[in-house]
């Protein structure tokens, strides 16, 4: 649809989803490029958000699933390069699969807006070309882990990748596998959690399984356990991917992850110095050829391997 952009600035094109139908813009333009709502306001005000036809957009109005907005880029959110240890299991033209190490942000975020020594800045410092692939404080990136989460992460180097990679991710069509240690012994073998999941409203920085939350479905099997202390190893799927998720879920059904402080989990009685969550398998179809399936592994990090040696099963 043709329209006259605003002059401050390059404007990309989003849809608002299902799980925001409904909503206030300066809310939808906040969940889309995650920044505060002040952010939100500011860009609405400036003109830098328009809607079909290019008409302006006030920060009140509400907005229907599925009507296309085009944003700017919020200006502070830009990122440096910088050089970010990280290894790479494949990369070609359109796209990297890099193992995000535990301790490292994925890209800044609201609350710290030019957070040093995020993946993002690494990545565009390995690949200076990915610079204007999707959004200026996180080039490249089209899902993302946990500081506290080690492990595989597919990143786009073209637009085309950035576009599909996203769509993919959307159709719930890139498969993300976790081991997850947990405290407690676990009912069934297998099993899933399905609760929606928002902000915490008792504690800032949390998420929390609240009504009107965003939908979300977490599998899992059991693949180990020990008896003193009880603990269970398991290989989790996630079909949605929210924030925390994982440790969410987990918790919310009394069985959160060894090391996660933030939802109950305890320190491990060997402790392997960190929260005991790593993404170790990833399956997509190739963005520039459907045709291809991209599968990827990653081993445990020494420190978490070491762990689960004399579990049953594991």
């Amino acid at each position: 649809m043709a329209f006259e952009k605003p002059e401050t600035g390059e404007l990309r094109e989003w849809t608002v989803p299902e799980g925001l139908d409904g909503e206030r813009v300066d809310r939808v333009v906040s969940s889309l490029l995650e920044v505060s709502r002040s952010v939100s306001r500011r860009l609405i005000e400036s003109g830098r958000a328009v809607g079909p036809g290019g008409g302006p957009l006030k920060p009140a109005a509400r907005v229907e699933a599925g009507t296309a907005l085009w944003i700017g880029d919020p200006p502070e959110r830009k990122i440096r390069p910088e050089p970010v240890d990280f290894e790479v299991v494949y990369e070609d033209e359109h796209l990297a699969v890099v193992v995000k190490p535990e301790g490292v942000i994925t890209h800044p975020g609201t609350a710290v807006p030019s957070q040093p020594g995020t993946l993002a800045a690494g990545l565009l410092h390995r690949y200076p070309r990915i610079e204007g692939v999707g959004l200026p404080s996180r080039w490249g990136i089209v899902h993302r882990l946990d500081r506290a989460t080690s492990g595989l992460m597919v990143t786009a180097l073209s637009k085309l990748a950035y576009r599909e990679l996203g769509d993919a991710l959307r159709r719930r069509e890139v498969k993300r596998r976790y081991l997850a240690l947990v405290h407690g012994e676990m009912e069934a073998a297998r099993g899933a959690v399905e609760a929606p999941l928002g902000p915490d409203p008792r504690r800032r920085g949390r998420r929390a399984v609240v009504a009107g939350g965003k939908y979300a479905l977490t599998r899992y099997r059991v693949v180990g356990s020990q008896g003193d202390p009880p603990l269970s190893l398991l290989e989790v799927e996630l079909e949605t991917g929210r924030t925390h998720q994982i440790r969410v879920h987990l918790a919310s059904i009394g069985r959160p992850l060894v090391g996660d402080r933030l939802y109950g989990g305890r320190p491990d009685p060997l402790d392997a110095g960190r929260m005991w969550l790593h993404a170790f398998q990833l399956e997509f179809r190739h963005p520039a050829d459907a045709s291809r399936e991209m599968r990827h592994h990653s081993p445990l990090p020494p420190e978490l391997g070491r762990r689960i040696v004399g579990l049953s099963g594991g």
